[in-house]
């Protein structure tokens, strides 16, 4: 295995899920494996910015996870998961690529040596 990609599909707050990720994401680059985290799904919710969820509901920002994987690794954001939910890319936090369904295609069919890990 020569990198990780991550691939979450949950709404940050309510499952440990998005944390969980962005962690393995994080030590695994902390160790020299490169790793990349892709939300999909509900799991596009990460990436907004200006969450409050501190103040709100008590937890912390699952949004500061997603600067501490950027620039070793990346965050990309499935662009029709994210805009079925009413987003644009605008309101994604800076760290965060954007990606169409062809890019998805074309880098989950040719990455090699990469374990797909879902959580």
């Amino acid at each position: 295995m020569d990198a990780v990609l991550l691939i979450i599909d949950k709404a940050p707050y309510g499952w440990e899920d998005a944390f969980s990720g962005f962690y393995v994401a994080i030590a695994c680059l902390n160790i020299g494996v490169p790793s990349d985290v892709l939300l999909t799904g509900d799991g596009v919710y990460a990436a907004l910015e200006g969450q409050d969820s501190e103040i709100n509901i008590g937890f912390p920002s699952v949004e500061e996870l997603t600067y501490l994987i950027f620039p070793e690794g990346n965050v990309m954001v499935h662009g029709p998961s994210l805009e079925s939910r009413g987003f644009l890319e605008e309101d994604l936090v800076e760290s965060a690529d954007l990606i169409s369904d062809e890019e998805l295609y074309e880098m989950l069919t040719s990455r090699h040596n990469t374990a797909f890990i879902r959580i």
